[in-house]
């Protein structure tokens, strides 16, 4: 996707908009991480780096992203974080064996598509989790997303639109194709800069998220809704002692 690459910057200052990064940090850090003696995380899917600031205030973190340009974004304004490009479904060998927790946010997840990119990323977070370490992830929830299935929507930010167009797949999982036109502004509102972008992204069941964590090897298995936005599945899984 453009937007995670050449376009990052764009990312960065339109999700600043889309979450709220102080109530993300505060629902992962209330539910799981403080009260399961975390210390050392691995954030998959840092982005440019929004969310990991909050992880930095209260725990040793490393950020992975799988773009150069994200991580590039994420080090400018967290100068004292450690980041490092990488692939969620293997991760680097040198990190094995090193986190109390690997934390995957911002729903980066739905970009698995398939069953073996799922199961690939459960057992590569496995391995470089400690024994008795946790994996705790978000996604979309299929029965919200698909039961009223949105074709079109828009967000606006200050300096960003985004139009959105969606188109069910269904061939293989809950599946969509998701096409997206930017409109970039400058501050007197006038039009600088457009592109557009495409992805497939998936939303999951509770099933189906309890069966990857299970065929991974994980144990004391939760799978829930967030109460605050429903359309978002919370999941976590503890690597056996």
């Amino acid at each position: 996707m453009k937007l995670y690459n050449e376009k990052a910057r764009v990312y960065h200052d339109l999700y600043k908009d889309i979450f709220d990064y102080a109530h993300e940090f505060n629902l992962f850090n209330d539910l799981f991480l403080k009260n399961y003696n975390v210390k050392k995380i691995l954030e998959l899917g840092c982005g440019s780096g929004s969310l990991t600031k909050y992880f930095l205030k209260h725990y040793d973190c490393i950020g992975l992203d799988l773009s150069s340009d994200m991580i590039k974004i994420a080090q400018e304004i967290n100068p004292d974080g450690t980041f490092i490009q990488g692939d969620m479904r293997n991760l680097p060998s040198k990190l094995n064996n090193q986190f109390d927790a690997v934390v995957c946010t911002g729903r980066s997840f739905t970009h698995l598509t398939t069953n073996r990119d799922c199961i690939d990323c459960c057992e590569s977070v496995n391995r470089v989790l400690k024994p008795g370490g946790w994996f705790v992830f978000d996604n979309f929830y299929a029965e919200a997303i698909f039961t009223n299935f949105k074709s079109e929507t828009t967000h606006e930010s200050k300096y960003i639109t985004r139009k959105s167009k969606s188109k069910t797949l269904l061939e293989q999982g809950f599946t969509w194709q998701w096409h997206a036109e930017y409109l970039i502004r400058n501050d007197s509102g006038k039009v600088i800069d457009t592109f557009e972008d495409d992805t497939v992204l998936r939303a999951f069941t509770k099933d189906e998220l309890m069966l990857f964590l299970i065929l991974a090897g994980y144990e004391a298995i939760q799978v829930q809704v967030d109460r605050e936005n429903p359309i978002s599945l919370l999941s976590c899984g503890r690597k056996p002692m």
